[in-house]
């Protein structure tokens, strides 16, 4: 089937030719749907990069389940995809921003009787850290200890400042987990 006479079907019949594994079908749907998906995704976000990678996962989740997924309307399928991805990722990104911001502002005062020391919150961070992949503990410690930019650690690894975010993200989801303790037992020292 040429493309030009692709364009002219409707989603309905696009959808049938989609399950039929029709590559230029699925090419015709993102072409139609990606720049209003991406305007409408982007003022959720406010992001260009976390707007395309949830415009990305959503078209993958069409050409990966295709043959499992039942759409009446392409068009609404689309765009409530595309909002509650958006709202989702919009809860990690201020999740992690608090978070990060707890860790960076983390005071220990000398007062409590069961407080740790900074040489003894920075050993605990480094084994902590150890087990984490090679360029997500790299990411990490060019970020916490030698107060590189994600921008310049990018440019370090010839990676995009979305990989690095998200290296800084599993890297601080894995510390918070692990020092989750740690944290429980230093704020009922202060507070109790």
């Amino acid at each position: 089937m040429a493309l030009n006479y692709l364009h002219d079907l409707d989603d309905s019949q696009l959808l049938i030719l989609l399950k039929s594994e029709n590559e230029l079908a699925f090419k015709v749907i993102y072409n139609r749907y990606w720049k209003r998906l991406f305007i409408y995704t982007r003022n959720i976000l406010n992001d260009k990069g976390l707007a395309e990678d949830v415009l990305h996962e959503i078209f993958v989740n069409i050409w990966v389940k295709k043959d499992d997924i039942e759409i009446l309307s392409l068009e609404k399928y689309l765009f409530t995809s595309a909002k509650n991805k958006s709202i989702s990722q919009f809860r990690k990104m201020k999740f992690t921003a608090f978070d990060d911001d707890i860790i960076q502002n983390l005071c220990l005062t000398p007062e409590a009787d069961h407080s740790l020391e900074a040489t003894d919150l920075k050993s605990t961070l480094e084994r902590v850290t150890k087990n984490l992949p090679t360029r997500c503990k790299e990411i990490f410690y060019m970020s916490r200890y030698d107060s590189y930019s994600n921008e310049e650690i990018a440019n370090h690894f010839n990676i995009s400042q979305r990989t690095v975010e998200n290296q800084l993200y599993l890297a601080l989801k894995h510390v918070r987990v692990a020092l989750r303790k740690v944290v429980t037992i230093l704020l009922s020292t202060l507070f109790f």
